[in-house]
């Protein structure tokens, strides 16, 4: 049964990975450090230990990620977008539907809750929902499950009867171990074999996944 549904952020609400991208890429190339090709498949969704192992892995990497990070979380200049500039496709649509189907939702993203705020303000319409859960307010960041359990928990929720809308692998991972079901709307990923083993559904956008709700909550009823 399909009681909630949990969004990251990054990629899969807003199309802002391509300029934290160029961000990573712009003041690495400036300071002579060679990034991997794999490295944004490596960081997107991602966080704690693991994340600062991979990091300090790349020479020069660590004295530089303090001024990415103040340039990649600049409040202002999210704020200062457009607005619905950065909107996925569908954003605006499945939160109406949500609304409307009496299902509630929470926003669980690797990044700090006040930039997923600002994030949203840049939205024409007020999207409704009942929580935000930021990295900031977790200890252990994605694939961990913590930040999806603490989601379920401010819902009310089973961790059974979440979907997680996610466009990362560690995102997919976090699902996974979590116990919820996953729908994959990809961005900038390609799924590699470990994630294509956890991903259980997949849509080309946020637009797509209000018939696989659909269908998916159809199912649940007749089987009561």
């Amino acid at each position: 049964m399909i009681s909630a549904v949990l969004f990251d952020c990054d990629g899969l609400m807003f199309d802002t990975e391509i300029v934290a991208n160029e961000i990573w890429r712009y003041e690495a190339e400036k300071n002579n450090v060679v990034l991997p090709e794999d490295f944004f498949e490596r960081i997107i969704g991602s966080g704690g230990n693991d994340l600062w192992a991979y990091i300090d892995s790349i020479a020069g990497l660590r004295d530089i990620v303090a001024d990415i990070r103040a340039k990649r979380f600049d409040l202002d200049f999210w704020a200062s977008i457009h607005t619905d500039c950065l909107n996925r496709p569908g954003l605006i649509e499945i939160f109406q539907w949500l609304r409307e189907e009496n299902i509630p939702c929470a926003i669980c993203s690797s990044s700090p809750a006040v930039y997923v705020e600002t994030l949203l303000s840049t939205v024409s319409v007020q999207l409704k929902y009942e929580a935000i859960v930021g990295g900031d307010m977790v200890k252990h960041a994605k694939p961990d499950p913590e930040i999806f359990l603490l989601g379920a928990q401010a819902l009310h929720v089973a961790p059974a009867e979440c979907m997680v809308l996610e466009d990362s692998k560690a995102g997919i991972l976090a699902a996974r171990r979590a116990g919820m079901h996953s729908c994959f709307i990809p961005d900038t990923i390609i799924p590699d074999a470990e994630m294509k083993s956890a991903i259980e559904y997949e849509c080309s956008s946020l637009n797509e996944v209000i018939p696989l709700l659909g269908t998916l909550r159809k199912e649940d009823r007749h089987e009561l």
